[in-house]
């Protein structure tokens, strides 16, 4: 059952699909409520500045920047952010690609900050605050190779998504091939992603690790066109994100927002 926090943060999830914004109808159907609870849940969301109404016009219901604010307040006071950038700015300009930094919150990754290292043209743009789809993401890997396997397959079907028509066609398709990749990111001690999250898309990721207790915090990835980029090619950049992961985790382990994060998610693997 779900319960009121559900329904809000599934309305909220419903609005993100289009940036001009959803009707009332899109919405209810979208997060699985009737429409005069999703209208309700909106109208109260109005009244607190974190969703408007386009009412001259189409009617449509969108977002304001109110969470993002309070979001992104919250990385800046805690220094997350000025903690990393530089050296993901470094690894961007060294490749040519982009870099993004995940960051475990419990059972998921999320993208907390991006470089931008290739020119306008072909090039993959932000995924700030998304989720990592675990097994067809090169960050998502190195993740689930840090578990026990009982562990990652847990988190892998908690997401649900294997088998999914959305994903690339070198997606993880079963549990018996899942294991085999999670024991060959264990040997190399990074992840490759191939034209499996998306097609055309190739990713690299090694894994950011607490320098004392070597417990998994996130992850450091650079993804490309897959045009410019043969798996061989990627590999070579392994010893560079490696150098940036060492030095993420060292600033990491005197941040008290990481330490923190570290310390909860610490306390969750213990109660599984």
């Amino acid at each position: 059952m779900r319960t009121a926090v559900d329904r809000i943060f599934d309305l909220l999830g419903a609005l993100t699909e289009r940036a001009s914004g959803v009707s009332l109808q899109e919405a209810a159907q979208a997060s699985r409520l009737s429409k005069p609870t999703a209208h309700r849940l909106l109208t109260d969301m109005i009244g607190r500045g974190i969703v408007r109404q386009d009412k001259a016009a189409s009617g449509n219901y969108a977002l304001t920047l109110e969470l993002a604010l309070i979001a992104f307040k919250q990385l800046g006071e805690l220094g997350f952010l000025d903690i990393c950038q530089p050296t993901l700015d470094e690894l961007a300009a060294l490749s040519g690609e982009l870099v993004r930094l995940a960051w475990r919150d419990h059972d998921r990754l999320v993208i907390l900050s991006e470089a931008q290292g290739a020119k306008p043209g072909l090039r993959f743009d932000a995924n700030l605050g998304r989720p990592v789809v675990l097994h067809t993401m090169a960050a998502g890997k190195v993740f689930l190779a840090s578990q026990p396997r009982a562990e990652a397959l847990r988190l892998v079907r908690k997401q649900g998504l294997m088998g999914s028509p959305d994903t690339g066609p070198n997606a993880i398709q079963s549990e018996d091939e899942l294991a085999l990749e999670l024991s060959r990111v264990e040997r190399q001690g990074y992840a490759l992603a191939y034209d499996e999250g998306d097609l055309g898309a190739a990713a690299i990721a090694v894994p950011i690790l607490d320098p004392k207790t070597r417990a998994f915090l996130g992850s450091v990835a650079i993804v490309g066109p897959t045009v410019r980029w043969t798996k061989a090619k990627l590999s070579e950049l392994a010893p560079s994100l490696n150098e940036a992961a060492a030095v993420i985790a060292g600033k990491a382990a005197i941040a008290p927002f990481c330490r923190r994060i570290a310390e909860a998610n610490t306390r969750t693997s213990r109660a599984v």
